[in-house]
């Protein structure tokens, strides 16, 4: 993804807004918007990687919403030998990030990706506004407070299951019971037939 440099971004970062989204939860995916016209430039299903740092994300690929400059500028400051086009909004036209085109060895990470300023990037969480009773049981994790309950609700399966086997071993006491008294019965009528027939 191609990198954006500091100097993009402003004295005034808020680092509650880049923490939001360097820390993105990686089981839903994010939409990055403009944060002037709020168009959407990009997902997290194009992420890369981030750079906290210098506060840039790298995209594999944006939406038609971002501009590619054709002008090509050399980087002559803290990336001596880049040579970079910018990328802006469509809708406003607000300076977002660089693709970087050429770059030295080191840099080749950044090159033909879409680096994009945190600044002017902001970020929506798709299934953010799902409340919390709707999220799966099975997916929440195991913590203190759910513990005590777990380890009640599998005392009673555990005693409920120890009645069942209990129960399970009367009938088929009784069941054994009734087979041996129907075989005696069986017995002592085929012997009674027998003496009979004499």
């Amino acid at each position: 993804m191609a990198g954006v440099t500091v100097d993009l971004l402003t004295d005034e970062e808020d680092d509650t807004k880049d923490s939001r989204i360097f820390c993105a939860d990686p089981d839903l995916p994010v939409v990055f918007l403009c944060t002037q016209c709020r168009l959407p430039v990009g997902d997290s299903l194009a992420w890369v990687g981030a750079n906290p740092k210098e506060n840039i994300i790298y995209l594999k690929s944006v939406t038609k919403n971002i501009l590619v400059d054709k002008e090509q500028k050399v980087d002559t400051e803290d990336e001596s030998g880049c040579i970079y086009v910018l990328l802006s909004c469509c809708g406003c036209s607000l300076l977002l990030g660089r693709m970087y085109l050429c770059t030295p060895v080191h840099l080749d990470f950044k090159r033909n990706m879409y680096c994009l300023a945190v600044t002017y990037i902001d970020s929506y969480v798709l299934g953010s506004t799902i409340s919390e009773e709707f999220v799966d049981e099975v997916k929440k994790p195991v913590v203190l407070e759910t513990q005590v309950k777990v380890l009640e609700e599998l005392a009673k399966s555990q005693t409920v299951l120890n009645l069942m086997i209990a129960r399970l071993a009367v009938v088929e006491e009784k069941i054994e019971s009734l087979r041996d008294d129907s075989n005696r019965i069986l017995h002592s009528k085929i012997y009674a037939d027998g003496e009979n027939t004499f």
